[in-house]
């Protein structure tokens, strides 16, 4: 067989909301028709609830700590790129033979060429590649396709900005099914009609999926095509996106290879992350992942053959987004075990979010600077334990627990606070100024 095809797509904010997931309030045909072509993660998650940082660490297989990706990039956001440019898969692939193409837009670096793209699709070819929405994006594909010689393997990653605020960007509101009440946030007119604007982008999501699959299925070799379609953290809603609970690093994952022997229509409840994803697309291309990476093979997971070896825990991160906010934090099949490292007090502080405290069905202060929730008993997230006497057994091993992979991963947060790539630059600017006529 030829070696296969890649095709890696990754929406932003939507976390799990999707009709193949239970949600009956959004009209997503082509995500059921992806469920139906492969393998559907019921439990899969992101190493952070933040775009930048989770996509590189899903392209690299390294936590944003190991990457250097822990913020947003551009100066006014810290200024965080890549250090490991190298690692990116539309490199590796580059480097082994494969077209590396980018449609739409990335969001790992300011500039797509730097991580190994070769040429840009549906989107201005400079830069990041734009932030559009899928509407077109089929036509696009096609036409590259037809386009493009026929054996030389390709690696196609596709981005978009569905469903990232503001939502009628891209699509109308829909409630013809109603809307989806949050649990974790209050009953308002207010929520349901942004609710309902969500939901219209989250169906616009779906359709541009739908274009994706017809096009790569129109142009023939889909049985030899490793389909990857997942979102890069949790939906854009008060203590989701930006926060390390559930609703914050939750994530869509759907695995398909029909060459490959994967299985079809079949779902899978481990605890996986976004980090397993590395090894597992280059494995399945008979590609060995550069050293260090730090996910499982999903393999066995999709009928790829091999044993898995279940999870302890998967692990997540935030060090910035539009503020300092360090945190680390680890989730078992029961529990969640939370450290807060900073003075940060309040939940998922950001500016795009600030507006909307008052959705807060729980508390918006932080209580504790260590967090410990019983996810079967407490699966909003709401009652924490950390000082429940019953629990310091399991509070302390948790906190060891996560201090060994910390120090495995060689996080810089064991060394003290972190500065940002823009901190560190004015402050040797101004260091020079300062010893300028002395």
């Amino acid at each position: 067989m030829n070696r296969p095809n890649v095709v890696v797509f990754i929406s932003h904010d939507t976390g799990r909301f999707l009709s193949p997931y239970g949600y009956d309030t959004v009209d997503t045909p082509n995500f059921e028709r992806l469920a139906r072509m492969g393998t559907t993660f019921d439990r899969a998650y992101c190493t952070t609830p933040l775009c930048a940082p989770a996509r590189a660490a899903l392209l690299t297989g390294l936590y944003p700590h190991q990457n250097g990706m822990m913020g947003l990039p551009g100066d006014m956001l810290g200024g965080w790129d890549l250090r490991t440019k190298e690692r990116h898969l539309a490199n590796v692939f580059a480097a082994n033979g494969y077209e590396s193409v980018l449609c739409g837009f990335e969001h790992e670096t300011t500039d797509f060429a730097s991580v190994g793209f070769e040429t840009s699709l549906h989107g201005p070819g400079t830069g990041h590649n734009g932030g559009q929405s899928l509407a077109g994006v089929g036509a696009d594909i096609s036409a590259w396709l037809a386009g493009r010689p026929g054996d030389r393997p390709f690696y196609l990653q596709i981005g978009c900005h569905e469903t990232h605020r503001e939502w009628t960007k891209d699509a109308e509101p829909f409630s013809e099914r109603g809307v989806w009440k949050a649990p974790y946030l209050i009953d308002s007119p207010e929520i349901d009609r942004e609710m309902a604007e969500q939901q219209g982008a989250i169906n616009a999501l779906d359709r541009g999926v739908g274009e994706v699959l017809d096009s790569l299925e129109a142009a023939g070799g889909m049985e030899n095509t490793i389909l990857v379609f997942t979102t890069d953290h949790g939906i854009d809603f008060p203590r989701a996106k930006g926060t390390l609970f559930d609703p914050g690093v939750e994530v869509f994952l759907f695995v398909a290879w029909a060459g490959g022997g994967w299985e079809r229509g079949t779902r899978s409840d481990e605890l996986v992350s976004h980090v397993d994803l590395y090894p597992t697309i280059l494995g399945a291309c008979g590609i060995e992942p550069p050293s260090g990476a730090v996910g499982q093979a999903l393999q066995p997971l999709v009928g790829g053959g091999g044993a898995w070896t279940p999870r302890e825990a998967v692990y997540h991160e935030k060090t910035y987004h539009d503020n300092y906010d360090p945190m680390r934090a680890l989730r078992t099949d029961r529990y969640r075990y939370i450290l807060n490292f900073d003075a940060q007090t309040l939940y998922d502080v950001r500016i795009a979010t600030a507006p909307r405290y008052t959705w807060f069905r729980f508390p918006i202060r932080k209580s504790e600077r260590e967090e410990l929730y019983d996810l079967h008993a407490d699966p909003d997230e709401s009652n924490n334990l950390a000082r429940d006497p019953a629990h310091q057994q399991l509070r302390q091993r948790f906190k060891e627990h996560l201090a060994r992979w910390m120090a495995q991963t060689n996080d810089p947060l064991l060394d003290g606070p972190v500065a940002s790539p823009y901190h560190l630059r004015i402050c040797s600017e101004m260091k020079e100024l300062s010893r300028e006529g002395l």
